[in-house]
C-alpha cells in the first residue's frame, strides 16, 4: 500500500515538531517545501499510474508539489526501477531542455542527458534500471 506525507502551510510549526520527533527529516521536508512524497513498492500499488510507466516498475517514489490546481500544471517527479524501461508507442526521443522541479533522492542525473524520452507531458531518462520522469516538461515538447 502507498505511503504519503501530505503538507499544508498552516500547520507548519506543529508538523515541523511532529517530523522531528517521530518520522524523521523526510516529513519536515515536505512540509518546508509545500510537496507530498509517496512511495509504493510497485505499479500495482500506486492510486493513478500514467499509461507509460511499465508494469515491472517498482521501488517507485513520487514527489508532487501542492501549489498546483491542475494535474497537467503540478509538478511531479517519478524515481523508479524498471528492467523492461518505458516502451510507450506514443512516447518520442526529444533534446532534453528541461529538468525536474522536485528532487528525488537517488535519483538518476538528468543534467548529463543529451536527449529525453517524452511521453506526452511527461520526460524521462534513465541510468541503467532507474528511472527519473517529470512534469511538466517545458521545451521539451510537451507542456
Amino acid at each position: 500500500m502507498p505511503r504519503s506525507t501530505i503538507t499544508t502551510p498552516l500547520t507548519l510549526g506543529v508538523l515541523a515538531l511532529g517530523a522531528l520527533t517521530l518520522t524523521g527529516c523526510s516529513a519536515l521536508g515536505d512540509v518546508a517545501h509545500d510537496r507530498v512524497t509517496s512511495e509504493a513498492a510497485t505499479r500495482a500499488d500506486l492510486d493513478a499510474a500514467p499509461d507509460w510507466l511499465p508494469s515491472d516498475a517498482r521501488d517507485i517514489t513520487s514527489v508532487a508539489g501542492t501549489g498546483g490546481k491542475a494535474s497537467d500544471t503540478t509538478p511531479t517527479t517519478l524515481v523508479f526501477t524498471s528492467t523492461d524501461g518505458v516502451t510507450d508507442d506514443a512516447c518520442s526521443t526529444a533534446p532534453r531542455q528541461s529538468a525536474p522541479t522536485m528532487d528525488v533522492d537517488d535519483a538518476p542525473d538528468v543534467y548529463g542527458a543529451d536527449s529525453v524520452l517524452r511521453c506526452g507531458p511527461w520526460s524521462m531518462t534513465s541510468k541503467g534500471d532507474r528511472w527519473i520522469a517529470w512534469t511538466p516538461n517545458p521545451g521539451d515538447g510537451g507542456s
